[in-house]
């Protein structure tokens, strides 16, 4: 087989390296099963070693890495066996987030397709982003069909559970791309979510200066791990840097957009001096943006996103939303397919692996991704 290069974007970052829950809704209904897919066991190297450390917080974990470091660690991405599937179970696609995720599982794939390896990607996704029994049914369907590998971004910390155990009792390795962080996975695959928190409240002083001013936070779900991280690390770096600024409220929007714009309405309303809010996805920032528009305070009152959808990069262009944490959900898919193929092989990577991110304001929103953050060529084994 010919040498493949496959060129992928990612950030050189700064670091070293969610309410009760609501009710689900109605279990999404797990695809037809056809035919089992076709499992590579005689090939695969992978082994699950119930004895391996597990990882309790991505965002403090000593032995985390940057994904920049991993091909010096391990060498060029294996080539999968033919008979490869590999399984994508995503959130839920209403949300452009997950559907820039599926999309780069599937030109991750579709690259190899086109180079000759015999390679099924098969993507799914639960029916809401609450659907936690919905997602988990998704995933066992693909056990069931002895899928080579599983790829999940889990709605809450604990939903896929139950579906990673039994993956690893059929010798299935299961990859977190960006999901609600569960231990019992294999390698977490995502941006440091911390310092998305950290870089939204950095830019927030700055834009607000030595006169400061009072800041809120609209939270995703707190069961989830990105919506925990992001608002602490905002947090932290408020407090470490910004005396200037009065850090006044955090209210819970479950990632939702409408309910986002009620809770900027209120604190609208409460907080007559706000000058920014940070929203932890970019769904909340548009529904808050929203709001703000209605109160006429568009220009006065900042409003921060996080996770590059093209609305809210759109949005910065229009000169309407302050700024974004892109986190380049598409390219966190491509590297779950790299790191899914690596583990099938044999090769055990660190548990945490920290992708792109960068903040994205009117100074760079017009930049393509490569000046942004850099990129390198990833090589594929012969």
């Amino acid at each position: 087989m010919k040498k493949l290069s496959v060129v992928m974007l990612f950030a050189l970052l700064l670091a070293a390296c969610a309410a009760p829950a609501a009710p689900a809704a109605p279990a999404a209904e797990a695809p037809a099963a056809e035919e089992a897919a076709p499992a590579a066991e005689e090939t695969t190297g992978y082994v699950y070693n119930p004895d391996r450390e597990m990882v309790d917080d991505t965002d403090t974990y000593p032995g985390a890495v940057l994904y920049t470091e991993i091909e010096s660690m391990l060498g060029t991405i294996p080539l999968p066996a033919a008979g490869t599937t590999v399984g994508f179970v995503a959130k839920a696609y209403e949300n452009e987030f997950w559907r820039a995720v599926k999309e780069g599982v599937e030109a991750q794939c579709a690259e190899l397709t086109e180079a000759g390896v015999d390679i099924v990607c098969d993507v799914v996704a639960a029916q809401g982003e609450s659907d936690e029994q919905g997602q988990l049914n998704l995933m066992n369907d693909m056990v069931n069909k002895q899928y080579s590998a599983i790829i999940a971004s889990p709605i809450s910390d604990g939903n896929l559970v139950p579906g990673v155990e039994k993956a690893h009792a059929a010798g299935i390795p299961v990859i977190n791309a960006i999901g609600g962080f569960a231990r019992e996975m294999d390698v977490y695959v995502g941006p440091k979510h911390y310092m998305s928190g950290e870089l939204a409240a950095e830019w927030i002083a700055n834009a607000l200066g030595d006169e400061g001013g009072q800041v809120a936070v609209i939270m995703g779900m707190p069961k989830e791990s990105a919506a925990r991280g992001r608002t602490q690390g905002f947090g932290d770096w408020l407090e470490a840097n910004a005396p200037q600024i009065e850090f006044v409220d955090t209210q819970n929007a479950d990632w939702d957009r409408t309910k986002a714009k009620d809770v900027m309405d209120t604190l609208i309303r409460k907080y007559p001096d706000l000058k920014a809010v940070y929203c932890n996805n970019d769904t909340m920032a548009m529904g808050a943006l929203e709001a703000v528009k209605a109160a006429g305070l568009l220009g006065e009152l900042l409003v921060v996103g996080n996770d590059g959808t093209s609305e809210a990069l759109q949005s910065v262009k229009d000169g309407e939303l302050s700024a974004t944490v892109h986190i380049y959900p598409d390219f966190g898919g491509k590297i779950g397919v790299d790191l899914a193929l690596r583990v099938l092989a044999g090769q055990v990577p660190p548990s945490v692996i920290y992708t792109n991110q960068a903040l994205i304001d009117p100074s760079n929103v017009d930049l393509p991704a490569e000046e942004v953050i850099g990129w390198t060529g990833l090589k594929f084994a012969e």
